[in-house]
């Protein structure tokens, strides 16, 4: 099957109302002209509607019941210790190495969720989550070559009140380096199918969404009015870049524009294990304080794991941190990480029927012969406690409005399926159309009993499920079409490269986008592949090192605590 070639670009967290508005007024033209050539509506993201489950899903074609993400971090096999996921843990087979072993070249930079990088056909330089100071490309040599021309993998900046403009100046400078980086292995490097992904458009919207909507109740109306905008200048900034990328892949070619979720408001922090802790259906080891190994003195010392990462930071020592936190081990635990509790070591498991951790509201029971020590019973017992739960999780309100706090309660088999359905929060609650959250890392308030607060973080803003897909190029009709999973990607993806799409992948080919000679003359073909395997856990990629500077990496976007 003769196919064209294939241009990704995915826009991280872009909101498709905004999109949808700025391009009709102007704003931004580029996106604008594949619109009107093309199709464009809704991607549906995953549930959570969170970075690391809606990535895995578009890069497998899978629910997260068969790939096994749904946090930046799962539960360790026999312990209550959390680790970061990484590539190859992700269960499923990726886009690339699909189009890989069908003999087609690629070029995938800086998805998520890609390190360690795997061989392809071609090349891949890790996203997010990838560590400093390491290989991070396939084939390995690109990293020098890269490092040599002033590409960088990470941020140097990271947002603090009071640094905006240092902040924005490195999401500009970070995300021009990428996109020059970009233009240059399209012109030098074959390729059939190219990805790139822009993270800030993420971050942009997570710290400045209070200055652009005058509704939120952090807008500053005396705020400077270059913060007003920022989103929408940056966004325009990036519509300048998508342009560049179009114009140097050429001409006849396939154009797909994704982001992996959308974005709005957020206004609370929910703290579920304070809740549960009131409802008795978990247990603090020392219930009033949850300070072990003499840590009271050290909070009122001030001396802290984030105080001192916070000021190592500062002095640009962050290596110091981690040979630090390298050489203590596990003795670091007897440095509280700051007011809150940790779940790891306050919770008395064998008293504890639910817990909650992750992103979005997920509630988790502590299941004998899954948790190490689980104390419900599988079958009836477990039946009943998630009912039960969910039944009070109703009767929450917000106490600065009386207002209820769900909007809607998920049990596990309502939302997945498949392989790793286990690993799978049993509950999902979303809380007031995703402005109120739980996060990773924020498990307990600072003051016991405590369900809400402001963020931690900084953070304003947060995700949405409505993400947005433009498709554009001679196999594409002229449609508005109707909201699709982020599933549906790489199955699409195949087909439209002229692959068969695996009977395994739970996303269907977008037929909607498809031209009508398309259609007509090129078939989906499907195929089964009973032996063919996700890449193997390599242990030797990854290290305590690694996990510490990952996890650092995450609390400073706001990601985790």
């Amino acid at each position: 099957m003769s196919f064209r070639k294939l241009l990704v670009i995915g826009l991280d967290g872009a909101p498709y109302p905004l999109i949808r508005d700025w391009a009709q007024a102007g704003y931004l033209p580029n996106l604008a002209r594949l619109i009107e050539q093309g199709s464009f509506g809704i991607l549906r993201s995953t549930m959570p509607v969170h970075s690391p489950t809606a990535w895995a899903s578009f890069m497998t074609g899978l629910n997260p019941g068969n790939h096994g993400v749904f946090d930046f971090v799962k539960r360790e096999k026999d312990s209550y210790q959390f680790r970061f996921v990484r590539a190859n843990q992700i269960g499923g087979v990726s886009l690339w190495r699909w189009l890989s072993m069908h003999g087609r070249q690629v070029g995938i930079m800086n998805v998520p969720m890609t390190y360690p990088p795997e061989p392809v056909n071609g090349y891949l330089i890790s996203g997010l989550g990838t560590p400093n100071y390491v290989t991070y490309t396939y084939p390995p040599e690109l990293t020098d070559e890269l490092k040599a021309q002033g590409y960088r993998v990470n941020k140097d900046a990271f947002f603090k009140p009071g640094k905006e403009d240092e902040w924005l100046a490195d999401i500009y400078d970070t995300s021009a380096r990428r996109t020059q980086t970009a233009v240059r292995l399209l012109k030098e490097k074959p390729w059939d199918f190219f990805m790139m992904v822009f993270r800030n458009t993420d971050e942009i919207c997570h710290f400045f969404w209070h200055h652009m909507d005058e509704t939120h109740p952090s807008h500053n109306p005396q705020a400077p009015e270059r913060y007003k905008n920022a989103i929408r200048d940056f966004y325009q900034q990036v519509d300048t870049w998508v342009g560049e990328l179009v114009q140097t892949a050429g001409e006849d070619i396939n154009i797909l524009v994704m982001s992996d979720h959308g974005a709005g408001a957020l206004y609370k922090d929910v703290f579920l294990n304070e809740w549960l802790w009131q409802k008795g259906w978990l247990h603090l080891k020392e219930e009033m304080a949850g300070n072990h190994l003499g840590q009271t003195t050290f909070r009122h010392l001030g001396i802290t794991r984030q105080n001192i990462s916070n000021a190592l930071t500062r002095l640009h020592l962050h290596r110091v941190e981690v040979e630090i936190k390298k050489r203590l081990g596990d003795r670091i635990q007897l440095l509280p990480r700051d007011e809150r509790l940790e779940l790891t070591t306050a919770v008395d498991w064998t008293r504890t029927k639910a817990y909650s951790f992750g992103y979005y509201g997920q509630i988790y029971i502590n299941l004998r012969g899954r948790e190490p020590q689980g104390i419900v019973e599988p079958g009836e017992e477990y039946e009943k406690l998630c009912q039960e739960i969910a039944n009070h999780l109703r009767d929450i309100v917000d106490p600065a409005d009386g207002r209820p706090l769900i909007d809607h309660i998920y049990f596990r088999k309502d939302l997945y399926h498949g392989s790793h359905l286990q690993e799978a929060p049993d509950l999902l609650c979303v809380m007031r159309n995703f402005t109120y959250i739980t996060r990773k890392g924020y498990e307990f308030a600072a003051r016991r009993g405590a369900l809400l607060s402001q963020p931690y973080t900084h953070e304003t803003g947060s995700h949405r499920l409505e993400g947005i897909l433009i498709a554009s190029g001679p196999d594409i009709g002229r449609t508005n079409m109707l909201p699709v999973s982020i599933q549906d990607l790489a199955p699409t993806c195949l087909h439209l490269l002229g692959c068969p799409v695996p009977s395994s992948m739970d996303g269907k080919v977008v037929t909607d986008i498809l031209s009508a000679s398309h259609q007509t003359y090129y078939p989906i073909q499907y195929a089964d592949y009973p032996h063919l395997e996700h890449v193997e856990d390599d242990q030797s990629v990854w290290n305590d090192e690694m996990e510490t500077e990952i996890t650092e990496q995450l609390r400073k976007l706001g990601y985790m605590g």
